[in-house]
């Protein structure tokens, strides 16, 4: 497989263009802000929505619980005071002990009658539909619907247990069920029952049938409320935040601007501290140094015998050590290549090879349109390349060539050393090729890619490509 770092002329990729770095944007503080009301908004309306559907559920159970309470006031209050021991007409199971004891067909008729009383009032004043009245067997005693009279139908378990506990309790109809097949085409229905008494204690059980569109009208009322009171609050607890948001997004924004206040000073305060270094070392030991230099050379001159070689080595290595300290003063203040040119800037950043001996070409235009940004990447990553160049590539030349093409500025440092093993540089990290990381470091800072073209004893090449913009131009 092709190594993907490895372009087509042979050359290494050691930083890849398109990761390059993007200028930091200014925080869009309004975007912010409309995104935490956005969010806010979004989720109190998630919460109120399954709030609500939540409530149609409650509301519906509650509507239910209500009919049950319904039917048992209606059974107590309306139903029981109006039944007559009669309204069992003596059927198998209904509490009579004998035919003799059995009411006649007119009492029957009386009973059946004032039930009805009874039942319409209910049903007047109430949606019910329908009306039964069971023995504990399961014959239909009475309803509203005269065809069932008399019929007999197994009851649930529920109903039974209705009759033994006396308790209320409702359900939806099953309308499949034989009892309940005249109560088809009416929609759904919910069915109430509660157990009822005779005067003389008979339990019967009373089924009151609703329909179920107004169990949900009931329930759409609540839930409509619920809904009301849920997106209400939502949109006080917004309405509350939003200016505490504000406040929030008002502290950081004065917070970012006061963290770039301290950065900007903190830069400056590098800025002049190194302005002072590089002044005290020119001042001080580099003129120091230099006259020194000066006064062996003379003194060489004028002497005769060994001391005279003596004295003018000490001044050759004197005069190294001048421009030595004057690399390390460009290093600690560079020159600003805006202000001063590139040109000249270059020639401070390839002093070392100089001074180390090696032939040093700088093809560079007098003027070139780029940031200062990538000027100063520039000027820091010939320094490096060359410093690295003396330090391993035992090279007697080096050539230093700057060109800006398109929105690019491209660096080149090619030497005629030793050369090297990249991919066994380029995957250690031992300190003896910091000066490697450093190359790289640079490319990264400018939003540049960098590709290393070298092999043993074929001589080491650098290309550089960065924005000519630069970060923020």
């Amino acid at each position: 497989m092709t190594d993907p770092r490895v372009p087509d002329d042979g050359s290494v990729l050691v930083v890849a263009a398109d990761a390059r770095r993007r200028p930091a944007r200014t925080t869009p503080w309004g975007r912010v802000l409309v995104g935490v009301v956005l969010v806010a908004l979004l989720g109190g309306a998630a919460v109120a929505t399954v709030g609500t559907l939540v409530s149609q559920r409650t509301a519906e159970r509650f509507a239910v619980e209500d009919a049950t309470s319904d039917t048992a006031a209606v059974a107590r209050s309306v139903i029981e005071p109006a039944l007559l021991d009669a309204i069992t007409g003596g059927v198998a199971g209904s509490g009579d002990a004998s035919d003799a004891t059995a009411p006649t067909a007119a009492e029957h008729t009386a009973a059946a009658d004032e039930l009805a009383r009874a039942v319409r009032a209910v049903t007047a004043a109430s949606a019910a539909v329908r009306v039964k009245l069971w023995a504990p067997d399961g014959t239909v005693l009475w309803s509203d619907e005269p065809r069932l009279v008399g019929q007999r139908f197994a009851l649930s378990e529920e109903d039974l247990e209705a009759l033994e506990t006396d308790r209320s309790d409702a359900e939806v109809s099953d309308l499949t069920e034989p009892e309940n097949r005249y109560e088809r085409g009416q929609g759904r229905l919910l069915e109430a029952y509660q157990a009822v008494h005779t005067p003389s204690g008979t339990a019967l059980l009373l089924e009151v049938y609703y329909p179920y569109d107004s169990v949900l009208a009931s329930a759409a009322s609540l839930r409509s409320a619920f809904a009301t009171l849920a997106f209400g609050t939502v949109a006080v607890a917004v309405a509350l935040l939003l200016p505490v948001v504000l406040w929030l997004l008002l502290r950081l924004r004065a917070g970012q601007r006061e963290r770039e206040r301290l950065l900007v000073r903190a830069l400056d305060a590098e800025t002049a501290e190194r302005r002072r270094l590089a002044a005290d070392l020119h001042d001080g030991p580099v003129q120091d140094i230099a006259g020194l230099a000066l006064s062996l050379g003379a003194a060489a001159r004028t002497t005769a015998g060994p001391g005279a070689a003596v004295l003018d080595e000490s001044a050759t290595t004197l005069r190294a050590a001048v421009s030595t300290l004057r690399s390390s003063m460009s290093a600690i203040q560079p020159p600003v290549p805006d202000r001063q040119g590139l040109v000249a800037a270059l020639d401070d950043a390839t002093a070392r090879g100089r001074a180390a001996g090696v032939r040093t070409v700088v093809d560079v235009p007098s003027t070139i349109d780029a940031s200062p940004a990538a000027l100063l990447a520039t000027v820091r990553f010939v320094r490096e390349s060359v410093a690295n160049t003396v330090r391993h590539a035992a090279a007697s030349a080096v050539e230093v060539v700057v060109r800006r093409t398109g929105e690019d500025l491209v660096v080149v440092v090619a030497d005629d050393g030793v050369g090297f093993d990249p991919d066994a540089v380029l995957s250690t990290t031992r300190s003896g090729h910091l000066g490697t990381t450093l190359l790289r470091q640079i490319a990264e800072d400018a939003g540049g890619s960098l590709r290393l073209r070298t092999a043993p004893g074929a001589g080491t090449r650098w290309d550089l490509t960065i924005p000519a913009g630069g970060p923020g131009w």
